[in-house]
């Protein structure tokens, strides 16, 4: 401080000194004086005056950690411009937007810069602006607020922070086959749409053998391992990922849209568990446990216990669905609430292991109706019949000297069919022309999701795939 007042005081005399010449050059003349260099005497002086206000200023803030320059090819989603007045946020430059806040979470898409939009929520730690996005399950998502200028902000609520997803890697092609690349962190679902649970994020770079795409070609259908996720398949979006070698690739039978189920009000207190995505909820704590119902996003239920690895929720579900009421979510897809006291609990045993059962392709046949149709409900140890019309979709006629209907598998290894596993078609089928099918099922003694799937053969060589679920409350 010493030090800055001397300069003060320095740079207050010179300006005397200026001051001094110039009203003695305003005067009469008088004794001549020596020549003063005034303008180097003030550029001295102005350079004192910068000096000492620079070493008293403050320093600038750090620049902010980069995120990644988003990638040119993925998509710019409709993001609803705010309102005038509202919270709102504009992007310096193109930048990213995020399931949650931060880069790890899945990628929704490229905003751009100068591009406007609708604040909804800050995070936790300040450092993210959640905003309007219909593309996103709970039509959320979040932009780093060092690549927005962000205004009107006073009133913006603290969200809660959601979990990370899991990792869910595909599994690796071969040198030739069908594949596709992750460009962005995407979801890997399990069915050609958003609103299909998720079973995890397919990090950049993760590369997945493609084994069929979905009726519109925007999905495509990816290997998983079945030791991880049970079915051992499915779903990324085409706009996230680049895919190669999949010019003859199967067209994939759309899976039955979820049929979504609320779970119970929890009582006021109590710990809970809020469904941050389209939520399975499942018969244990694991991938492989069958799926219960399906929550959506938002929805909250009860927790009433742990896995001991508290990688899992035990939660309530609605009467009809468990034979006891309960049923359990992933940890990554909720935001757990009041549960501290919140005990450990035994899990059910795993389930015995499974084939996984392929995704039906269309291109030998179609289903052109079912009776009763999948996720009927059948009381437990009831018998009952399921007939499927089948055309032939195909340009080879079905000859019933060489074409067979056969057993494929079933979900757990729950055998339902009380009959023969093989059949001999009863007559030839042209292409164009259709076969009905029949065989008599009887529904398991336990509460829970059944199925079995079946396929049109031609020696070794499969036409088609079919299939019957069920529920047993």
């Amino acid at each position: 401080m010493k030090k800055k007042s001397n300069s003060r005081i320095f740079v207050s005399s010179v300006l005397l000194v200026v001051l001094s010449l110039v009203f003695t050059a305003c005067a009469p003349a008088a004794t001549p004086v020596p020549t003063q260099d005034v303008g180097l005497i003030q550029t001295q002086a102005a350079e004192t005056v910068v000096a000492d206000l620079t070493m008293s200023a403050p320093l600038p803030p750090a620049d902010p950690t980069p995120e990644p320059t988003p990638d040119p090819n993925i998509p710019v989603p409709v993001v609803p411009t705010a309102a005038p007045g509202s919270p709102s946020a504009v992007a310096n430059f193109h930048t990213t937007i995020y399931g949650g806040p931060g880069i790890n979470y899945v990628v929704y898409g490229t905003f751009l810069n100068g591009q406007n939009a609708g604040i909804a929520g800050r995070s936790e730690d300040g450092q993210w602006w959640a905003i309007n996005l219909p593309v996103a399950p709970e039509r959320i998502g979040w932009l780093s607020a060092a690549s927005v200028t962000a205004s009107s902000t006073g009133s913006v609520p603290v969200l809660p922070t959601p979990p990370v997803p899991p990792t869910t890697s595909m599994v690796p092609p071969g040198p030739n086959d069908p594949q596709a690349i992750a460009l962005v962190n995407t979801y890997v679902r399990s069915g050609p749409a958003v609103n299909f649970p998720a079973f995890g994020i397919a990090q950049p770079g993760n590369s997945g053998r493609v084994i069929g795409i979905s009726e519109d070609r925007q999905w495509w259908v990816v290997r998983l391992n079945p030791a991880n996720v049970g079915v051992g398949f499915g779903w990324v979006s085409g706009q996230y990922v680049q895919a190669s070698n999949t010019s003859n690739i199967q067209v994939i039978e759309n899976p039955e849209a979820p049929q979504l189920v609320i779970p119970p009000a929890p009582p006021s207190g109590t710990a809970i568990a809020t469904a941050t995505d389209f939520l399975n909820v499942r018969s244990g704590p694991g991938m492989t446990f069958p799926v219960l119902v399906i929550a959506p996003p938002g929805s909250t239920a009860e927790v009433t216990g742990r896995s001991s690895d508290s990688a899992w929720w035990q939660v309530r579900v609605p009467s009809g669905y468990s034979s006891d009421g309960l049923g359990w979510v992933s940890a990554s897809f909720v935001v757990a609430q009041n549960t501290g006291s919140v005990p450990v609990v035994n899990a059910p045993s795993a389930p015995p292991t499974m084939n996984p059962v392929p995704p039906i392709a269309i291109e030998g046949c179609e289903v052109i109706s079912q009776i009763p149709p999948n996720n009927a409900s059948f009381t437990a140890n009831t018998p009952f019949t399921t007939t499927w019309v089948l055309r032939n979709s195909g340009s080879q006629t079905w000859g019933r000297s060489n074409v067979d209907i056969r057993f494929l598998g079933a979900i757990n290894n729950q055998q339902m069919h009380t009959g023969s596993s093989a059949f001999d078609l009863s007559n030839d089928v042209e292409p164009g022309a259709t076969y009905n099918f029949s065989v008599s099922l009887l529904a398991p003694s336990s509460a829970g999701n059944y199925g079995e799937v079946w396929e049109v053969v031609a020696g070794s060589s499969r036409i088609c795939q079919f299939s019957v679920y069920i529920t047993v409350p």
